[in-house]
């Protein structure tokens, strides 16, 4: 079934580094457009997340934001800032040496004085942490753009079989309509023989030649073909856009020349009808992954 190029998702995650959120958006592309933004990470594992990108969508552009918020009572680890350390031990020697001043130097004084304990924070994710999330973002992805496909799909089918009801009343119609075409012909012929000397033999192979320009036979039969074609190509499990697009080109093909051809007033309405839908599924398709 076809999957829209198109869905909107988003996840909440609370873990022991804190709660992840997630949003992805996807729009219509002609190729694959990928972009991530996403905390603090190694670049390995940014492609690794692009690869997971590439097993659930594979047309369409495609923007994902993870964001990070760090649990409030996690300060990090706690560390020994000893460059500041030292520089606080030095400047009161030299207060000491310079004006005389007396006393010892206890860590309660180097534990009292500011940054002399910093805490380490850990400002990257974990690649199994990141994971988890991003991988439930993408599979709700996935699911809202299957459900539109559903939708997009029935659509589709509906249209399908009311080209196949037109083209089936052209079908009972062409019969009459090469009928009448003959009979008109032939009483043209007869007044043309009956006025000057001309070879009824030509004149009846110049009358077939005519009727079987005005044959739309086998563009209905390629027609029908590419519906079928078409609804094969619907319950499908590949990625299908491109080929629907290129079936929607061959059937307005064919469309055309059924109208050019037919010299029917009935037919042609019908054919307009025909190419009403089919621009309905042109539309319908630019949507379809």
């Amino acid at each position: 079934m076809p999957k829209s190029m198109t869905g909107f998702a988003k996840v909440e995650m609370e873990c022991a580094e804190g709660k992840i959120y997630g949003e992805a958006r996807a729009l219509n592309n002609r190729y694959l457009e990928i972009s991530i933004k996403l905390p603090k990470i190694d670049y390995t594992s940014e492609q690794k997340l692009r690869d997971l990108v590439k097993t659930y969508v594979k047309r369409g552009k495609v923007d994902i934001t993870i964001k990070w918020d760090k649990p409030f009572n996690n300060a990090g680890t706690p560390k020994i800032n000893e460059t500041v350390a030292k520089q606080y031990i030095v400047l009161i020697e030299t207060l000491k040496q310079d004006y005389g001043l007396k006393g010892d130097l206890t860590i309660e004084n180097i534990l009292a004085f500011k940054d002399i304990i910093a805490y380490e924070e850990n400002n990257n994710l974990t690649e199994d942490v990141l994971f988890i999330p991003f991988e439930n973002l993408l599979k709700r992805l996935d699911e809202e753009r299957s459900r539109e496909g559903i939708m997009i799909s029935d659509d589709l089918l509906k249209r399908l079989d009311e080209i196949t009801s037109n083209i089936q009343e052209i079908e009972v119609r062409r019969p009459l309509t090469i009928k009448a075409h003959e009979e008109k012909l032939r009483e043209k012929m007869l007044e043309i023989t009956q006025c000057s000397s001309i070879d009824e033999v030509r004149v009846l192979q110049e009358l077939a030649i005519y009727i079987e320009r005005l044959d739309i036979t086998e563009e209905i039969v390629r027609l029908k073909g590419h519906l079928a074609n078409f609804r094969e190509t619907l319950y499908s499990l590949d990625s299908m856009g491109r080929k629907l697009d290129f079936i929607i080109q061959e059937m307005v093909r064919e469309t055309n020349t059924i109208g050019s051809k037919s010299n029917d007033l009935f037919i042609n309405e019908l054919v307009i009808k025909i190419k009403v839908e089919i621009e309905k599924m042109r539309e319908q398709v630019q949507n379809v992954e």
